[in-house]
C-alpha cells in the first residue's frame, strides 16, 4: 500500500505505469512478494542472532558431574530462565528434565525428541512461503493471459473497420497497452519469483545451522557436565 501510495502520483510515468497501470496481477504480486520478503527476513535475522548466541559459554567452565540435587542445577536454571533466548530455554528444558528425573539417559532423549521436533518445525515454517512463492509466476501468467486477450479483442477492433484513422489509432493503443500488460506482469511475477526462492533458501539455511549448531552445543557442554546414571555408572 505504501508503495502504491507513493507511485500514485507518478502514475503516468513508465515506473508507475510498471507497477500500476498493468492492471489488478500487478499489485497483488507485489504484495504477495513483499510478504515473502519480510518473512524470510526476519527468519534469517532471528536464525543469525541466536547463532550468535549459540557460541557463549552457558555453563561455567568449573561445573562439571553435575547431580539433579545439585544446587548448581537451581543456579543455572535461574540464569537462563530471565533469558528468551533459544539456546537458554533449550538448557533450562533439559536442565529442568534432570533435575526432576534424576536420568541423564531420559534427558538426552528429550534433547533428541526437541532435535526433531526443530527440523520439522523448520520443514512446516516454510510451507506457506513456497505456495506463495509458487504464486508469483501464476499470477504473472494469468496478467499475461488477459494481455493477450486485450490485445487480440483490440486487434479485431482494428480490422473492424481499417477506414478511419482515428479508430485505428485507437485500436492500435489498445493492442500495445495489452502486449504491455502481458509482458510486464509475467516479467515481474517471474522476477520476484526468483528472488524470493533465493531469500527462502538463504533462510532456511541458516535455520538449519542453527539446529545443527544447538544439536551440537548441547552434546558437546551440556552432557558431559552431567553426572552418569547410577545404574549405567555401575555396568562401567
Amino acid at each position: 500500500m505504501v508503495i502504491a501510495i507513493i507511485l500514485f502520483p507518478l502514475r503516468s510515468s513508465p515506473l508507475g505505469a510498471f507497477f500500476l497501470g498493468r492492471g489488478l496481477t500487478q499489485p497483488f504480486t507485489l504484495a504477495i512478494a513483499i510478504t515473502v520478503a519480510h518473512y524470510c527476513l526476519l527468519r534469517l535475522l532471528r536464525s543469525g542472532r541466536e547463532r550468535r548466541l549459540v557460541g557463549r559459554d552457558w555453563i561455567p567452565y568449573g561445573m562439571a558431574n553435575l547431580r539433579p540435587s545439585d544446587e548448581d542445577i537451581q543456579i543455572l536454571l535461574g540464569l537462563m530462565g530471565g533469558r528468551d533466548t533459544l539456546i537458554g530455554n533449550r538448557l533450562a528444558r533439559l536442565l529442568m528434565c534432570f533435575s526432576d528425573s534424576g536420568s541423564r539417559a531420559i534427558a538426552r532423549e528429550l534433547h533428541q525428541d526437541d532435535t526433531a521436533l526443530t527440523q520439522a518445525e523448520i520443514e512446516d515454517s516454510f510451507l506457506v512461503t513456497r505456495t506463495m512463492i509458487w504464486v508469483l509466476p501464476m499470477l504473472g501468467f494469468l496478467g499475461t493471459v488477459l494481455g493477450i486477450s486485450v490485445s487480440i479483442g483490440g486487434f479485431s477492433g482494428l480490422l473492424a473497420d481499417v477506414t478511419d484513422l482515428s479508430k485505428v489509432k485507437a485500436g492500435l493503443t489498445q493492442v500495445t497497452g495489452g502486449l504491455s500488460t502481458a509482458f510486464d506482469t509475467t516479467l515481474l511475477g517471474i522476477i520476484w519469483a526468483v528472488a524470493c526462492m533465493v531469500l527462502m533458501s538463504v533462510a532456511e539455511r541458516s535455520e538449519y545451522r542453527l539446529a545443527g549448531d544447538l544439536e551440537a552445543t548441547i552434546n558437546d557442554d551440556l552432557f558431559p557436565r552431567l553426572a552418569q546414571d547410577e545404574t549405567t555408572a555401575a555396568k562401567l
